[in-house]
């Protein structure tokens, strides 16, 4: 078990890293440019990790688990809220739901600059992979269930597994988060439109759990604007 001042030390050395990643990129950044950044020496790195790679494990372990919970905590607020209303949801509805949950934090750009450090260590060295990959399937697979747990407290399930559904959610998510770290908050395409495309999407593979319920907007191919239950 860490000491506290061990876990003080770590935790500056990977809110160092976090900075000079986004930065520098793995290849780029030095031990030295990150104990520089938190105010310490080699020594204090190398008694905490054992080199640039697992400390950019750690790092990854830490920001999936940070963005997990915080994850966790909004599902469960919009979840609740949804069933206080006590009513169906309109896509309107939903559009803003979603709007609100994935609201820009300031941090689009850091993060999206991470990420894709992440993905390029994995490619360069196939020994990373598997705990990258490992790490991407658990925080897609908790996204999973906790949207899952989001439309049924809508009064929606999913009309396919939703394990099959994530990956089309998440090329949206991906592709907005992308514009917005490109581009700014207002980017055509970027989390500013993502309530309406998330909630237009999840109404065609969704429906509702009444019987004879109809789906309250146009699905693509449906001349009538609905579709039946």
């Amino acid at each position: 078990m860490l000491t506290p001042r061990r876990q003080q030390t770590r935790a500056r050395l990977l809110d160092a890293a976090t900075l000079v990643f986004a930065e520098e990129g793995f290849l780029g950044a030095s031990v030295e440019s990150i104990t520089q950044r938190a105010g310490f020496t080699r020594g204090a790195f190398y008694s905490n990790f054992s080199s640039k790679e697992e400390l950019f494990l750690a790092l990854l372990d830490r920001e999936y688990a940070t963005r997990a919970a915080s994850i966790r905590e909004r599902a469960a607020t919009m979840a609740e809220i949804i069933r206080s209303e006590g009513r169906t949801i309109s896509p309107a509805d939903a559009s803003r739901f979603v709007s609100e949950f994935f609201a820009p934090t300031g941090d689009e750009a850091l993060w999206y600059a991470l990420e894709a450090e992440f993905t390029l260590l994995a490619m360069r060295e196939p020994e990373s992979a598997p705990e990258f990959i490992d790490f991407v399937g658990r925080f897609s697979g908790e996204l999973g269930s906790l949207v899952e747990e989001i439309a049924l407290a809508a009064g929606r399930h999913f009309v396919i597994p939703v394990e099959r559904a994530m990956p089309v959610l998440s090329g949206i998510y991906d592709r907005a988060f992308r514009m917005t770290a490109l581009r700014g908050a207002d980017a055509p395409e970027g989390l500013n439109e993502l309530g309406d495309r998330v909630a237009e999407l999840v109404f065609a593979l969704t429906a509702p759990n009444a019987a004879g319920a109809e789906c309250p907007f146009p699905l693509p191919g449906s001349p009538e604007g609905s579709a039946p239950n």
